[in-house]
């Protein structure tokens, strides 16, 4: 960390600023507090970027989506806060304490074997979170992945597109860093994949287990032009280690290893993972004195850039195609050749289920298929006891709601996939059945005596199309949604609520069961997330910094309240809506007749248009990383807290079930009274963390979102 200029500020929206960390082409890095001690790295965006309206936009849509990825067992550092609109914008991710890649091979060497495997498993991880939300990090590099004592976190997703779009490089020219970027994307710019990415973390391997540039050094000209023709030296790579990067390096996009194949080959699964990752994991030098086994560089070195490298017209236009070259045997000789000998994917499962009820009843073991050769296969495995059960769908679509939503008669639980269908499955999780319905996650669905409702992602943090499936599977009828920030459709007064449109335009439409419009309302600027309903009358919060109240029959706009910035969901209780927003006060308490009522801060449970909260009787509660906190509607006072410091990063909203708060913290299912006490807590493994999908409880039977699908657990005295 380096010293502040007379230039640097000394705060950054509300944070207070401490140090320097870097800079480079995207802007400058800072290191900066909240008010409760939380350490953050802030990225200020240079001005040339600012004033680009272009780069604003895109900024503005990819802050947006990488805010909804980051968390326990992602390996990515999370996007805590942005502010997209400032004079220079800026985003906020959590602190890394750790040398970043680069600098840990310049100043120690390559890196162990075993630390290059567990660091291949923990980048496919990585790179499975980031793509499932539908971004591409086109820059991964040495440089933007910090070494962690409990494992690597990849930096920087989500803000190179944006860098694509800036006058600066909208002819011919590539975003990425010389040595690291695909062979496609050289040729096509900003048209690559999730595969391209694929190829940058082999060269990253290669870079890892060598300590030299797998396309060497020299003019940028020349290093592409490596590239292009596969021209890469790989000497001297553990035979471990060879095959994969080969694999990651393949010239044709569709004949790499999907991020979950890298996982597999590097001989690891979810739970072995999180045993490989523990302080001293990246370095087998001896421990230094008083027992702390990391090594970093010294906090005063010189300043260490943390930039997009490389922005550079692209000249080779008549590059000679790329030579064949030998490929593996077969992915299955490869996963048997880099698992040493172990049993992977099939074997091994997807991390091993243990179930553990922590007032002393113990449950079974559970067990499911590992990643196969690239397609999403769900998969069932149960206990032996038949407590629990796990459900694959590679993971949820959405950044909350539901993890599974009850059919109106109990058979079924209606599950949103990450691999673009809705499932139904069995409350004994048997599959039903499976819907296809596009290549874009399904959002938590909506159940009813017609069946279900879902909601597919676009590109940002809106909907691309709402589906009506029928209860047994069959596609009853689509519509465009085209944006909106609604996350799942909503029930009231007989119709189907979403929202669409933009941030600075939008409306909210209902639809009837046969997929007629009945009603549509413009709103003051886009809509931020899906409605709230309660008495007859829906309540959305909207970029236009404003709540806005619409009767449920006919649409009628019944009133418009200011309540802070890009005013979040509302949460009704009684006669009071409870609303987060930006800004200096990030709480609102605003009357379901339209009057302002109070305002706050709090430090607690931060704000924004993502503060999702329940009611709890006459109390909200909601959730964040290690705390539930309940507050009082009446004036936004904290009524009590709850903290697990053992459990303090990934969380799920809470659910509340006859007085009775239950939430994920870290890898726990908490049970809380109404006071804020705990009843108890049930372990399980695989714990989601982009997203925080709630949990749903029916009867003696808690059903979980987790990083590959949904799980349930038997809660039963």
């Amino acid at each position: 960390m380096q010293a502040l200029r007379e230039t640097d500020p000394r705060r950054i929206g509300p944070y207070e600023v401490l140090g320097r960390l870097g800079a480079g082409g995207m802007g400058e890095v800072y290191l900066a507090a909240s008010r409760a001690g939380l350490r953050l790295a802030v990225k200020v965006v240079r001005t040339e970027h600012a004033e680009d309206r272009t780069f604003r936009a895109r900024f503005r849509q990819e802050v947006r989506a990488a805010q909804t990825v980051g968390g326990t067992g992602t390996y990515t550092a999370r996007v805590v806060d942005a502010d997209t609109e400032g004079e220079r914008p800026w985003m906020a991710t959590e602190f890394v304490d750790g040398p970043n890649l680069r600098d840990a091979v310049l100043d120690h060497g390559p890196l162990p074997e075993d630390a290059v495997r567990t660091l291949a498993a923990a980048l496919g991880e990585a790179l499975a979170a980031i793509h499932a939300k539908g971004l591409v990090h086109r820059d991964l590099k040495p440089s933007n992945i910090l070494l962690a004592p409990d494992g690597p976190r990849v930096i920087d997703f989500g803000i190179v597109r944006a860098l694509e779009a800036t006058a600066l490089t909208r002819t011919g020219a590539v975003v990425g860093s010389v040595g690291y970027v695909s062979p496609e994307q050289i040729r096509n710019g900003a048209e690559v994949g999730p595969p391209s990415d694929v190829f940058s973390l082999g060269a990253v391997l290669a870079y890892a287990s060598s300590g030299r540039e797998p396309f060497g050094e020299g003019q940028d000209s020349v290093i592409l032009l490596r590239i292009l023709t596969r021209d890469f030296d790989l000497t001297g790579l553990p035979q471990a280690v060879l095959p994969l990067v080969e694999w990651c390096l393949r010239a044709e996009p569709e004949e790499r290893p999907t991020p979950q194949d890298v996982v597999a080959a590097a001989g690891h699964t979810g739970r072995s993972l999180g045993q490989s990752t523990r302080p001293g994991w990246f370095t087998t030098a001896p421990k230094p004195p008083e027992g702390d086994e990391r090594w970093l560089p010294e906090r005063e070195s010189q300043e260490r850039g943390s930039r997009v490298e490389y922005v550079a017209p692209v000249t080779l236009t008549h590059a000679p195609a790329p030579a064949d070259t030998p490929v593996p045997a077969s992915r299955r000789g490869a996963l048997r050749f880099l698992a040493g000998g172990a049993v992977v994917a099939a074997g091994a499962g997807a991390g091993g289920w243990w179930w553990l009820r922590d007032r002393g009843a113990e449950g079974g073991r559970s067990t499911a298929g590992g990643p196969g050769s690239g397609a999403v296969t769900p998969t069932v495995a149960r206990q032996s006891t038949g407590a629990g059960w796990q459900y694959e769908t590679g993971g949820l679509g959405g950044r909350h709601g539901a993890c599974v939503v009850p059919s109106s008669d109990g058979g079924r639980l209606y599950v949103g996939g990450a691999d673009g269908a809705l499932h139904a499955v069995s409350p004994d999780g048997k599959k039903l059945w499976r819907t296809q319905l596009s290549g874009s996650p399904v959002m938590p669905p909506l159940a009813t005596a017609d069946g279900a409702y879902c909601l597919t992602e676009d590109d940002g943090e809106g909907a691309a199309e709402l589906y009506a499936v029928g209860p047994g599977g069959r596609v009853r009828w689509k519509r465009t949604i085209n944006g909106g920030g609604s996350q799942f459709p909503v029930a009231a007064g007989g119709l189907v609520l979403v929202t669409t449109g933009t941030a600075n335009s939008g409306s909210v439409r209902a639809y009837t069961s046969d997929g007629r419009v009945g009603w549509e309302t413009p709103t003051p600027g886009g809509p931020t997330s899906e409605p709230a309903a309660a008495g007859g009358t829906a309540y959305v919060g909207t970029f236009a910094d404003a709540v806005v109240a619409l009767d449920v029959k006919d649409g009628r706009r019944s009133w418009a309240v200011q309540a802070g910035i890009d005013t979040g969901r509302p949460t009704p209780v009684g006669d009071t809506l409870v609303v987060g927003s930006g800004g200096e006060y990030s709480l609102h308490g605003v009357s379901t007749s339209g009057r302002r009522q109070w305002q706050r801060r709090s430090d607690e449970v931060g704000g924004s248009r993502y503060f999702t909260s329940v009611r709890l009787g006459d109390l909200v509660v909601t959730s964040a990383s290690g705390t539930v906190v309940a507050l009082d509607p009446a004036d936004g006072s904290t009524a009590w807290t709850f903290s697990s410091r053992s459990d303090s990063q990934a969380y799920s909203d809470p659910t509340v079930v006859a007085n009775t708060v239950h939430v994920c913290l870290g890898s726990r299912l908490y049970a809380l009274d109404r006071r804020g006490k705990q009843l108890w807590k049930a372990s399980f493994d695989g714990a989601e963390g982009a997203s925080t999908h709630r949990p749903v409880i029916r009867g003696k039977r808690a059903y979980l979102a987790t990083n590959r699908g949904v799980a349930a657990l038997d809660i039963s005295e």
